[in-house]
């Protein structure tokens, strides 16, 4: 027994090494972001004191490719969709910011305690999350089962995950989803949540065949599958969709001008074009929005 697991084991270092380079891509290989000039029209919506300051503190969990995730090239610089975004509607409100990389599940907390002004980091935006923060909407993400490659288990929906155990990123609405099928389709043969930190130790969990499959948002799971180990490693399993829900950049309540601001500027990257250039580069066409609400997940 021991020497038949060695090889998992091993293979479990080799997939988190690979995870860090495959779902990673130089500075040179990542789109070029679009120039975008101040609008003053939007710098005024700001508050008084973010436009004084000149800048914003952003907390993000950066192992979330294609949203965020760390360059291998230099292994500091945070770059992806909503790096991007981030980047452009700060120029157009004439803001730097100031980038934190987090675990994903102290992120809302610290928007708490005012340690974040915004949250930029894949989030989704759920009725349920709204009755404690706002979410400018950017981005429509639709969910994806990941399994291994040849998928063994013959998966093809979520009631396909009764009985099966699936890893998953802890406090996510994908987490949510699984909870709410152990309610219903698999109350008699509840799916087993292997909850962990990182999107990429869930995926490894998969790897190694401690799970059977994980449940991520579908540009990720579609990110990872094509880029690890050249594509062979993984694939989607799932052919309809799941909870195509929006993803919002995340504001405490009662921060209503920054949120607004913040939510002015995305709208004018739609109308001149430059979100659809963003998301263009990332190849997530496909969940573009064409107006940016406020707390639009119902």
């Amino acid at each position: 027994m021991r020497s038949s697991r060695l090889p998992l084991a091993l293979g479990g270092i080799a997939l988190t090494v690979a995870l860090a380079a495959g779902c990673s891509s130089s500075a040179e290989e990542a789109p070029e972001t679009p120039d975008v000039a101040v609008d003053e029209d939007l710098a005024a919506l700001l508050p008084d004191d973010v436009r004084e300051a000149g800048s914003v503190s952003v907390g993000t969990e950066a192992q979330y490719p294609p949203y965020e995730f760390v360059d291998t090239a230099d292994g500091e610089t945070i770059q992806g969709l909503d790096i991007d975004l981030l980047e452009a509607a700060a120029a157009k409100l004439g803001l730097d910011y100031e980038l934190d990389n987090v675990a994903f599940d102290t992120l809302l907390p610290s928007l708490d305690s005012e340690r974040y002004d915004l949250v930029v980091a894949g989030v989704t935006d759920s009725v349920e999350r709204q009755a404690n923060y706002d979410f400018v909407d950017y981005f429509s993400a639709d969910q994806a089962i990941i399994v291994p490659a040849g998928n063994p288990d013959d998966i093809a929906e979520m009631g396909d995950l009764c009985g099966l155990t699936v890893s998953v990123l802890v406090d996510t609405s994908q987490q949510a989803l699984l909870e709410a099928e152990n309610e219903a389709s698999c109350a008699e043969d509840e799916i087993d949540i292997l909850t962990q930190q990182t999107d990429t130790e869930a995926l490894t969990q998969v790897q190694v065949g401690r799970a059977s499959a994980t449940l991520t948002q579908e540009a990720v799971g579609v990110y990872n599958a094509a880029q690890i180990q050249d594509g062979a490693a993984f694939e989607v399993a799932n052919t309809e969709s799941i909870s195509g829900e929006p993803l919002g950049f995340v504001f405490a309540k009662g921060d209503d001008e920054l949120r607004d601001a913040f939510q002015a500027a995305l709208q004018s990257l739609v109308d001149d074009g430059t979100y659809g250039e963003i998301l263009e580069g990332w190849d997530v066409s496909l969940g573009a929005l064409d107006e940016i609400t406020v707390n639009g997940a119902e």
